[in-house]
């Protein structure tokens, strides 16, 4: 099987590839960045470039029966701040990326969009893909227009999809250093005896769960026959940030210093996903607990980033 990651090289892409390639499929990856960490598996064809270069599109797909689109440009408060170019970066490009998939034939296109976001804030918990979805950032609207487009390619040109909507993963080669990612950024400024920022009272919850069991949905995904497209991926277990930081002392060894600055208007307060129809549909539950987790990601760390316990 033929297979095209958009945006491979990323955290999540990066797994995915590396899953993909063990698995024998013949892997193509479009992303305009290099692999942050570890070296991409050999078979791998890399195109570097970016998803809105129409002719990079095109012969990128060339051949491809599975597309995984991963790519995405923007973060929530970047986007909330400059909504237009949110949509020219990230909404554009994924609907001129449908296009060329109808054009090129492509059987299945796999979307990552967001269980966090496309909801917005929700009183009744865990929170089903039937609910209402009332997103209140900027990045979960544009992550939500695209699965409505890619409902609109299925109906009107056959284009089959799965849209997976994952909560908060994490894991090694994610990010320490930037504004989003908590599991990650605690652990490195934990490990380095840097002061941790929360947001609010540190009551605000997500349901993280381990990188691997996201690529096991995305995998999944590419052979299951599905009655429903749109699947929300989660870890089952609704987690505070105040909780989140007593796990990561546990596993770094080592005190947290913790500042809390005002909450920010577009971060929903609780998050914790349904993930009934992942099981019935993908066979598909969270496997990695959240301290096996905590310690593989840590362990990660200290080799990629000079952390270590004292």
């Amino acid at each position: 099987m033929n297979v095209l990651v958009v945006g491979g090289n990323g955290f999540i892409g990066s797994h995915l590839v590396d899953r993909l390639c063990a698995d024998g499929l013949d892997v193509v990856v479009l992303d305009k960045d290099d692999r942050r960490y570890d070296r991409c598996p050999a078979p791998v064809r890399m195109i570097r470039g970016d998803m809105r270069d129409p002719t990079l599109v095109k012969n990128a797909l060339h051949r491809i029966e599975i597309v995984f689109h991963l790519a995405w440009s923007t973060i929530h408060e970047v986007a909330n701040q400059a909504p237009a170019a949110d949509v020219q970066a990230n909404l554009m490009p994924s609907i001129q990326l449908l296009d060329a998939c109808c054009r090129a034939g492509v059987q299945r296109v796999v979307y990552l969009s967001s269980g966090g976001t496309v909801y917005g804030v929700q009183r009744r918990l865990p929170i089903p893909e039937t609910r209402a979805q009332q997103p209140i950032t900027a990045y979960g609207v544009t992550k939500l227009a695209v699965e409505k487009y890619l409902e609109m390619y299925r109906q009107l040109y056959g284009l089959e999809y799965v849209a997976l909507r994952p909560s908060t993963p994490y894991g090694p080669r994610q990010n320490p250093l930037a504004r989003q990612g908590a599991v990650a950024v605690f652990l490195y400024r934990v490990g380095h005896g840097l002061p941790v920022s929360i947001w609010g009272d540190g009551s605000t919850t997500r349901d993280f769960f381990f990188i691997s069991d996201l690529v096991d949905a995305l995998v999944s995904s590419v052979t299951s026959r599905l009655a429903q497209r749109v699947i929300n991926i989660g870890g089952g277990e609704e987690v505070s940030l105040r909780t989140l930081v007593r796990l990561v002392e546990a596993t770094v060894g080592r005190q947290a210093q913790v500042e809390f600055a005002p909450p920010r208007p577009f971060d929903a307060p609780r998050v914790l996903l349904d993930i009934r129809r992942a099981q019935r549909a993908l066979n598909w539950r969270p496997a990695v607990p959240m301290a096996q987790g905590l310690q593989v990601t840590w362990e990660w760390m200290q080799q990629h980033h000079k952390v270590g316990a004292r």
